[in-house]
This record gives structure tokens, C-alpha cells and sequence, in this order.
């Protein structure tokens, strides 16, 4: 069964493979330092089936440049490399995810490349000794 941690390190992996750039693992809002990554994961759905679990979610990238006043130029080849690091497929240990599709959209001076993963685990079923007999009896009335 694939964890999100296994995931999000497939992707941080992937990140600073293309970029050598920092990827902070904290929360945004206390701050950070420039130029840098943070993944985070938004929308997550679960849907539990009986013989398998079907999860879905929205990766979503952000990247901070490093002059806030002046990103243009710097954004656009991040949005390139992310383009061409998340294409068509995401390997997670001995999995392969489908990626349709990604979006890249600039907000206050901040990338926010975002694509989303869908995919079913089978779940893990116990093993239950087997009914050796039963009787009953058929009353009728």
C-alpha cells in the first residue's frame, strides 16, 4: 500500500534532482527563505470499497523566487522544469501514477503548480479459517 509520505518524498526527490533549490517542510506561514519549494497536498478523498481503497488528491507546488519584487523570468523557467519533471507519470517505489494534467498560475509573486493523483490500492485482506460443516434443519410448516 502506497503512503502519502511515500509519495510526497517521490516528489521532493524529484525536485531537487531538476532544481537545487530548498524545499521547506514546515509551514509557510512561519516564514521561509528564498528561492524555495513547499509541497503540500489539498483535497485528499478516500473512497473504501471491499476489496480496495480508491484515493485522490491535488499535489500542489509552491515556489517562492528569489526576488518577490521582480519573478517573472525566474518563475517562468521553474514552470518549465516542473512541467517537464511531472510529465505524464509520477514514480512512487514500484508504482506509476497518471498525471493529465498540470496547471501553473502566479498569485502575489508565487507559483502554484498543482496536478492531481488519482489511484486504487488493493487492501489487505485477512485470512479466515474456512466453515468445515454446517448443519441445519429444515422445518416446515
Amino acid at each position: 500500500m502506497i503512503t502519502y509520505k511515500q509519495i510526497k518524498k517521490a516528489i521532493n526527490e524529484k525536485l531537487t534532482t531538476k532544481f537545487e533549490i530548498e524545499i521547506n517542510s514546515r509551514d509557510i506561514k512561519e516564514g521561509f527563505s528564498r528561492p524555495s519549494f513547499f509541497v503540500d497536498f489539498e483535497n485528499i478523498g478516500k473512497t473504501s470499497l471491499e476489496s480496495q481503497i480508491e484515493r485522490s488528491f491535488t499535489v500542489r507546488i509552491y515556489f517562492f523566487p528569489t526576488d518577490k519584487n521582480s519573478p517573472s523570468m525566474e518563475i517562468l523557467e521553474i514552470l518549465e522544469g516542473l512541467e517537464e519533471i511531472f510529465d505524464l507519470k509520477l514514480r512512487v517505489e514500484d508504482r506509476h501514477f497518471n498525471i493529465f494534467e498540470t496547471k501553473g498560475e502566479t498569485t502575489d509573486g508565487v507559483l502554484q503548480f498543482e496536478f492531481d493523483i488519482n489511484y486504487e490500492d488493493g487492501r489487505e485482506i485477512e485470512e479466515a479459517e474456512t466453515m468445515q460443516e454446517l448443519e441445519y434443519k429444515n422445518e416446515v410448516q
